[in-house]
């Protein structure tokens, strides 16, 4: 999966949260995507989560500088009172790679355009609000085995590269199996001095897992 930029701000957790408008109820919804198929994934699920709504209205934002993609949509309310809104919240808020969808239960009041613009808006605004939103940074996942006679110095190697207990776990069995949570703007680092130690038997497996893992931001 390509990332315009390993680093960036997303929202703390996924949410969802109520406000009521004139006996109209809007749900926010926040999501992290990193894709718009993801995201596409996440829009066709709404209509299930909330099957007895009239409106799912929604924006993201994805990728990072240049590749950065934005994209919204009004969902059947009147042009421009429900997804720019949204998307206004977003980017007041520095997101990238989120989606929030405002899903409108009609109550029975028109609200009008400039009641829709804001109910919107504060909808949004209060979903991101309640998700909170952190630095990230995607790391991939590493692991690598060594032998008994070798661990110490893998060990030392591992503090080296920076990370703590916290940030890697060690399982003694046949051999030493090492398995590390690893940012990716520290993997060009990390991959040549393991393929020097696989060069000089130190390690006996190096094994780098794409799948992307979204971590708060540490180094």
């Amino acid at each position: 999966m390509e990332l315009g930029s390993s680093v960036f701000v997303a929202p703390r957790k996924d949410c969802d949260v109520e406000l009521t408008v004139k006996r109209s109820r809007f749900v926010g919804s926040v999501r992290t995507v990193l894709s718009v198929d993801e995201a596409n994934e996440f829009l066709r699920s709404f209509p299930v989560l909330f099957p007895k709504a009239n409106h799912y209205c929604w924006a993201y934002r994805i990728g990072h500088g240049s590749s950065l993609v934005e994209h919204c949509s009004d969902a059947g309310e009147p042009a421009g009172t429900a997804g720019r809104p949204i998307l206004g919240s977003i980017k007041r808020n520095l997101l990238e790679n989120s989606l929030v969808v405002v899903t409108r239960f009609f109550g029975g009041v028109k609200l009008g355009v400039r009641g829709l613009i804001d109910a919107y808006e504060e909808s949004a605004e209060l979903a991101i609000s309640t998700a909170g939103v952190v630095t990230v940074e995607v790391h991939n996942f590493l692991e690598f085995r060594c032998g008994y006679d070798f661990s110490k110095t893998l060990l030392s190697c591992v503090r080296k590269w920076g990370f703590d207990e916290a940030h890697f776990s060690v399982e003694f069995g046949v051999d030493v199996a090492f398995s590390v949570c690893v940012p990716l703007s520290l993997k060009s680092f990390i991959s040549p001095e393991l393929d020097e130690l696989c060069a000089r038997g130190f390690v006996s497996s190096v094994v780098w897992h794409d799948d992307p893992v979204l971590r708060e931001k540490w180094i």
